[in-house]
């Protein structure tokens, strides 16, 4: 009998079910496939010779198409066709360390670039200040931004910070998208840890334009609270994160039996 079969018995007939994949993952399957033998820029078969080579329906063909557009995999252009992505390295790195996508850009060889840049200095919001973990709103440094490798949108990050710590004037004209870079090279304050909260968020019409996916797209969304070395929150951040761009992974220990009463073997 095969791993994945489920067989009963009439009298002495054996009848066997094979588990069948869902069609949306053959599909994918045979699309992944189809593009590995192309380059970035060709163009693909038209939908309906496509869904007829795979032998699916083009609604089919479409919601996997369209996933494939969502992750940066391919590019539709209306009236002309479909055509394979640019392949852009996935930015890899694990979440025990917080560094800037301009670091991971860097060690990857590729430049970040910072667009839709806005800088302001107000009073800080109800939900900013409860992020900053303060009681009443201060003035605050606001900087939003949109993060581009090779002209392509990867995240949109925006930071909230208590002015005391970090002012306009601060970021000087060499700033280059990452606040924490910034904290980083100043010294001052001292940075200890970042504390984070990792959801899945649709994209709104805002978001959607800004980083060029459609509207509902799942965006990593990471919410962080920035701490120094005297346990005061420094910065607020709301990131988001365009899917198949970047790759995070978390290295867990196990912790071994009669460690937690202080027993080793």
């Amino acid at each position: 009998m095969l791993p994945n079969d489920r067989s009963t018995e009439v009298g002495s007939a054996p009848i066997t079910m094979r588990k069948v994949r869902p069609t949306h993952v053959q599909v994918e399957d045979s699309l992944y496939a189809l593009l590995g033998k192309l380059r970035p820029g060709d163009k693909l078969p038209p939908e309906p010779a496509l869904a007829r080579e795979m032998g699916v329906s083009r609604a089919t063909l479409r919601e996997v198409m369209r996933s494939f557009e969502e992750r940066g995999f391919l590019i539709r252009k209306h009236g002309v066709g479909t055509f394979v992505a640019p392949r852009i390295p996935a930015l890899e790195t694990g979440l025990e360390v917080l560094e800037s996508i301009d670091s991971l850009a860097s060690r990857k060889g590729l430049e970040t670039k910072v667009t839709r840049l806005q800088i302001e200095e107000r009073l800080a919001t109800a939900e900013e200040s409860a992020g900053l973990n303060l009681s009443d709103p201060v003035e605050v440094l606001r900087v939003s931004r949109t993060i581009s490798i090779e002209d392509k949108p990867v995240a949109y990050l925006v930071d909230v910070i208590p002015t005391t710590f970090l002012s306009r004037n601060d970021l000087g004209e060499k700033f280059h998208g990452s606040v924490l870079d910034v904290f980083l090279e100043r010294g001052d304050p001292m940075l200890s840890y970042a504390r984070t909260d990792i959801t899945a968020e649709g994209a709104s019409s805002g978001l959607a334009g800004l980083l060029e996916v459609r509207k509902g797209t799942a965006l990593m969304k990471m919410v962080s609270q920035l701490f120094s070395v005297d346990g005061d929150v420094v910065g607020f951040s709301v990131s988001y994160f365009v899917p198949g761009q970047f790759q995070f992974h978390v290295i867990r220990r196990i912790p071994r039996r009669g460690m937690e009463n202080g027993v080793g073997r």
